[in-house]
């Protein structure tokens, strides 16, 4: 009797300092297709655990996201840092700040540009179960945004239509806000009222985290012209519970913080 529960307390002791599978480790891989022209493609091996997460682009056609650079942040994303090993320095990658600053430099061209977004539009096409992917219960959405682009420029003003059809397969299994650096963001803002509002509505369609989406962008000049189609397509190839070491999380000692603008 005495041998048995021993034997019981021990695999409880066992089971408790076993290590917990809190963090995710993925791979992702988007391709951007503009019609005429040869496809870009990112691809990413992330790990995240709770607030921290770390990015790694794997190949990019990108060059401000180049092979071995990577996203690192320990605040569910509120500061992300690009990192850039071989240079030994890093950046703190502020998308909201960015977008920002264009919006600044757009209100202030106001008299020489004149830059406005009407007729914004957001329609839900299909909403419901979207079976599994990598194991996983997703939800299916589908929609359709559509606004107009004016832009004034020394009297001479331009329009053009923009469509873009959008199909998200999202998961709740996971409440990981770090997720969001790379698989989805919170809204960030311009200043450009319009702009903003569009924005939020593009990125607040679907709850979760995605792990499938497909965009098609159609612009349309003013005479109904088809000017350029692209096609963007972002899927989750592997996506794994493990145990991630917290140094993953941790930025190297000596590395030297540059700002975007190279100063």
């Amino acid at each position: 009797m005495k041998s048995r529960t021993f034997l019981a307390a021990s695999t409880l002791l066992l089971a408790l300092a076993a290590p917990a599978f809190a963090g995710l480790h993925y791979t992702a891989e988007t391709t951007t297709s503009p019609e005429g022209q040869k496809a870009q493609v990112i691809r990413v091996e992330g790990w995240v655990d709770g607030e921290k997460a770390k990015v790694v682009f794997q190949e990019s056609d990108q060059p401000m996201m180049s092979e071995g650079t990577y996203l690192l942040t320990r605040d569910g994303g509120k500061t992300v840092l690009l990192v850039d090993p071989e240079e030994e320095t890093y950046t703190e990658w502020d998308l909201q700040a960015m977008l920002g600053m264009v919006g600044g430099i757009v209100q202030g061209m106001q008299g020489i540009m004149n830059l406005e977004f009407s007729d914004v539009k957001v329609e839900e096409l299909e909403q419901g179960s979207g079976g599994e992917l990598l194991g996983y219960p997703v939800t299916h959405s589908k929609y359709r945004t559509t606004y107009t682009t004016s832009i004034k420029v020394l009297g001479m003003k331009r329009a053009s239509t923009t469509e873009t059809v959008q199909e998200v397969w999202t998961t709740d299994a996971f409440g990981d806000p770090a997720l969001g650096i790379w698989l989805r963001n919170e809204p960030p803002t311009t200043g450009i009222e319009d702009l903003d509002a569009l924005i939020a509505a593009e990125m607040e369609k679907a709850e979760g985290f995605p792990l499938k989406t497909v965009a098609v962008s159609t612009t349309t000049g003013q005479k109904g012209k088809r000017e350029t189609t692209t096609r963007s397509e972002t899927v989750v190839t592997v996506l794994e519970e493990v145990a991630v070491p917290e140094p993953t999380f941790e930025l190297p000692a000596g590395y030297e913080r540059i700002s975007m603008t190279g100063e």
